[in-house]
């Protein structure tokens, strides 16, 4: 996990040094394209572009992805779970820099044989509410944009055995999101978000920070556009409260996904559709565990 950390930092300074770089180069000329797909919305539930919202806008997206995890790591043995995450993201344009979001989510996993009592564990995920303001955005005419999100995790998930452990539980989130055309038909987008509960949750668990470094890089069409899009994902372990005490769970993991995407615009309704999908490249758990083969991912959004 240091490792981790350590890399992302690396990152963050990577990513300083070269929107220093940026700000220096000569401009490309923007193409006038429909505003959703100027927008380049990302597929993958974990990236976000740089920037906020016009004033006055509203953005809304219904983001499901889909995830099998049939693939033994380390010879575990254990039941093949199929996930489903519905996000809807809400955003809102309070100011040319200022911006209003929310995720609420519904997950639900369905267990195979061999298999424990609990075949499904379901329900809403902790909402998140947050504020974004950006230093930079491309529609104020900026070379680049620039923006920070820092937000809070409702407890609005249920509890029970048939809920996620360590869910129901406040927490706190905070992005830093960096966007630029990099040719007039070529945009790179990437962030760094970090994630976690405040207090324990969900049946006396306390889930572990979660670290992200997500990035796409977007080849935008008059109609519609192609990626390739990544999310490294790092969960620090969890514990559990015991009468015992506090048992570690040793559920740490990393896990690097990377995959093509392409979105579809319907510009006289400012509406467009995504489909994505993404495949491990790096996968490092704590514990034998089993892992996702894949994450399937569509996107429905639309610019009001």
């Amino acid at each position: 996990m240091n490792s981790v950390k350590i890399f992302v930092g690396v990152l963050v300074i990577a990513l300083a040094a070269q929107t220093t770089a940026l700000a220096a180069a000569p401009e490309p000329v923007v193409v006038k394209r429909p505003k959703t797909l100027m927008a380049t919305p990302p597929v993958n539930p974990n990236l976000s572009n740089g920037g906020t919202l016009p004033k006055g806008v509203l953005y809304t997206a219904l983001n499901p992805v889909f995830a099998d995890k049939n693939h033994s790591q380390d010879g575990f043995t254990g039941p093949d779970t199929f996930s489903q995450a519905w996000l809807f993201k809400l955003r809102y344009g309070i100011t040319n820099r200022l911006e209003l979001n929310s995720v609420p989510s519904y997950v639900n996993l369905s267990r195979s044989d061999p298999t424990p009592a609990i075949k499904h564990l379901e329900g809403y995920g902790d909402q998140s509410l947050g504020l974004s303001y950006a230093f930079y955005n491309l529609h104020q005419g900026a070379p680049f944009a620039l923006s920070f999100s820092a937000g809070v995790l409702l407890p609005t998930a249920p509890e029970g055995d048939n809920h996620l452990p360590g869910n129901a539980a406040w927490g706190g989130r905070a992005s830093l999101d960096f966007g630029k055309f990099l040719t007039p038909d070529i945009k790179f987008d990437t962030g760094f978000v970090v994630s976690g509960p405040f207090e324990r949750g969900n049946q006396d668990v306390k889930r572990g920070e979660q670290y992200q470094w997500n990035a796409q890089i977007r080849y935008l069409f008059n109609i519609c556009d192609i990626a390739l899009e990544s999310s490294l994902v790092s969960n620090a372990a969890g514990d559990k409260r015991t009468p015992a005490g506090d048992i570690d769970l040793n559920n740490g993991s990393t896990e690097w996904f990377i995959g093509p995407s392409m979105n579809f615009v319907i510009d006289r309704y400012d509406l467009w559709f995504g489909i994505g999908i993404f495949f491990p490249v790096w996968q490092d758990i704590d514990s034998p565990a089993m892992v996702e083969d894949y994450q399937l991912a569509f996107k429905i959004g639309k610019l009001w």
